[in-house]
C-alpha cells in the first residue's frame, strides 16, 4: 500500500507534520505531497524547520491564484502523481483549497480518501472552507474526527459509516515542542507573562471587507488603551498586504502595540498564546490552540467551527463589532482558565496511521 499525505498552508503543515513523521519513520515510500499554496518561508518553511520534516517528495508550486485556479491547477498535478506512484490512499486535512484538489482528485479516481478533521462545520456556506469540507466529508472513506460534536455533524448529513473518534491532531504537534530546544518568548519579545494580548487577523471575511477590518483596527487601538496590558499584533502576510494597498498601516502606529512582522513560527506562537492573557483571533486554529494551553481567546467572528471551545469556556464569539470585541475583552480578562480541553492527548498521529492502514 502507498499512502500519499497532501497539504498546502501553514495550518495544514502544523497539524500534520506528526502524522508525516509517523507515516514516513513506518514506510518512507509512503508520500509527503505539498501543494504550494502557502510557500512564503515564514509561513511554510520554518514549519517544516521546527518539526524536523524533510522537504516533500513533491511541490507543486501553486502559488498564488483564484479558488477554482488554484484547484484545478493542484487536481491536474495531482493525478499524474498518483498515477505515476500508484497511490492507494489520499491523507487530507481540514478545509483548504488543497483539502478540495486532494479529496476531489482521489475520489475521481477512486481511490479512497481520509480526512482529517472531519465533521467540523461553522454552518456559514458563505465561508470558501465550509463548502470544501463538507464536500470532502462526504467523498471520504476515512472520517477522522476530533470530537464528539464534530461526528455529531457528520451524522446529521447522513453520513454513518467510515467514521473514527481521534482527536485533534494539533495536540500531537503541541506535544513536540515540549520535546525540543526552548528558548524565552517573552525575553526575545520584550514581554511579560500575561502581561499582553496576542491578536492574529487574516481570514478572507475580515480582511476583504474593509468595514470590518477598519471595525478590528478600531478595537486594537482601544485594546492599547487597558492599562496594564501591550498588545502584539502578529501580521499575515496577505492582511499586510490589504492594509498597506488601502493606506491603513498609519492606523497602526499605536504606543503599546507591538506588530510582529514576519509572523513569528509556530514555537513562537504557541509560547506566546500561552503566556498572554487573552487571545484575540479569526483563526480556527487559534482557538483550539488557545483552549489547549488554557488562555482566554476571543473569536473575530460570528461563528465557529470549533463550538467545543465556547462550551467548554475558552473562547468567546465576538465578532467584529468594537463594542463586542472589547465587552469580550473585558469578560474574557475575568474568566477562570480551569477548563478541560476537548481535543484529547497525545498520540493521535499514530492512532490516524492504524486506522487507515487498517490496523485498527
Amino acid at each position: 500500500m502507498k499512502i500519499a499525505i497532501v497539504v498546502g498552508t501553514r495550518p495544514e503543515l502544523i497539524k500534520m507534520a506528526p502524522l508525516i513523521k509517523e507515516m514516513k519513520k513506518r514506510d518512507n515510500k509512503h508520500l509527503f505531497i505539498h501543494s504550494g499554496q502557502h510557500y512564503d518561508y515564514y509561513m511554510d518553511g520554518m514549519v517544516l524547520d521546527i518539526f524536523e520534516l524533510a522537504k516533500p517528495d513533491y511541490n507543486l508550486q501553486v502559488g498564488s491564484g483564484s479558488h477554482s485556479m488554484m484547484t484545478a491547477n493542484m487536481m491536474m498535478q495531482l493525478e499524474k502523481i498518483i498515477l505515476k506512484e500508484n497511490v492507494d490512499k489520499i491523507v487530507v486535512h481540514g478545509d483548504t483549497n488543497t483539502t478540495l484538489a486532494g479529496g476531489l482528485t482521489a475520489a475521481k479516481m477512486n481511490i479512497p480518501v481520509a480526512h482529517v478533521e472531519a465533521g467540523l462545520r461553522s454552518k456559514d456556506k458563505s465561508m470558501p472552507e465550509e463548502i470544501n469540507r463538507i464536500i470532502v466529508d462526504h467523498l471520504s472513506s476515512y472520517l477522522l474526527s476530533p470530537t464528539a460534536d464534530a461526528i455529531n455533524n457528520l451524522k446529521k448529513e447522513n453520513i454513518s459509516s467510515g467514521i473514527h473518534l481521534v482527536g485533534q491532531t494539533i495536540v500531537d504537534s503541541i506535544d513536540w515542542l515540549n520535546h525540543i530546544n526552548h528558548y524565552d518568548v517573552l525575553t526575545k519579545f520584550n514581554l511579560k507573562h500575561k502581561g499582553y494580548f496576542f491578536i492574529t487577523v487574516h481570514r478572507q471575511e475580515n480582511t476583504n471587507d474593509l468595514m470590518k477590518l477598519q471595525s478590528i483596527i478600531r478595537a486594537i487601538k482601544q485594546m492599547t488603551l487597558l492599562e496594564n496590558y501591550q498588545v502584539v499584533l502578529s501580521l499575515h502576510p496577505r492582511t499586510k498586504k490589504i492594509i498597506q494597498e488601502n493606506n491603513m498601516l498609519q492606523q497602526l502606529s499605536i504606543d503599546k502595540l507591538l506588530i510582529l512582522d514576519p509572523p513569528p513560527n509556530f514555537y513562537e506562537t504557541i509560547q506566546l498564546q500561552k503566556h498572554a492573557k487573552v487571545v484575540v483571533t479569526d483563526s480556527g486554529g487559534l482557538q483550539e490552540e488557545s483552549c489547549i494551553v488554557n488562555t482566554p481567546c476571543v473569536t473575530l467572528r460570528e461563528n465557529t467551527e470549533r463550538p467545543e471551545t465556547v462550551k467548554c469556556g475558552a473562547n468567546i464569539i465576538a465578532g467584529y463589532q468594537v463594542e463586542n470585541i472589547m465587552k469580550a475583552i473585558n469578560d474574557s480578562l475575568l474568566k477562570s482558565t480551569n477548563w478541560k480541553s476537548p481535543y484529547g492527548e497525545p498520540g493521535v498521529g499514530s492512532n490516524i496511521m492504524d486506522i487507515i492502514t487498517e490496523r485498527k
